[in-house]
C-alpha cells in the first residue's frame, strides 16, 4: 500500500513566528532569505528573553533555518 502525503508541503518554511517571555506575549520572527538567517525582534525591543519551552521552540526553529539557508547556498540563491 502507497503511504504517500495527501497533503504537501509546496515549499520548505522560510519563516517562523516564536512567542517571547513575559506578560505583553510578544513574538519575534526568524526567516531566512537568499542564503541567510534574518531575526526580526518586537517593535521596541532590544533583546528577548526566552524560558524553557521557548529556546526548545528557538532551537527547532534556528536549525530549520539554518538547513533552508544552506540549500540556498548550494543552490547559488545566495545574495550577491
Amino acid at each position: 500500500m502507497n503511504q504517500e502525503r495527501i497533503i504537501k508541503v509546496d515549499e520548505p518554511r522560510r519563516d517562523w513566528v516564536l512567542r517571547c517571555e513575559g506578560a505583553a506575549k510578544r513574538v519575534f520572527e526568524l526567516g531566512v532569505s537568499r542564503g541567510t538567517v534574518e531575526v526580526h525582534l518586537p517593535v521596541g525591543v532590544d533583546c528577548i528573553r526566552l524560558e524553557l519551552q521557548q529556546i526548545v521552540d528557538f532551537r527547532s526553529a534556528l536549525d530549520e533555518a539554518i538547513e533552508r539557508a544552506e540549500a540556498d547556498l548550494r543552490a547559488g540563491l545566495a545574495a550577491g
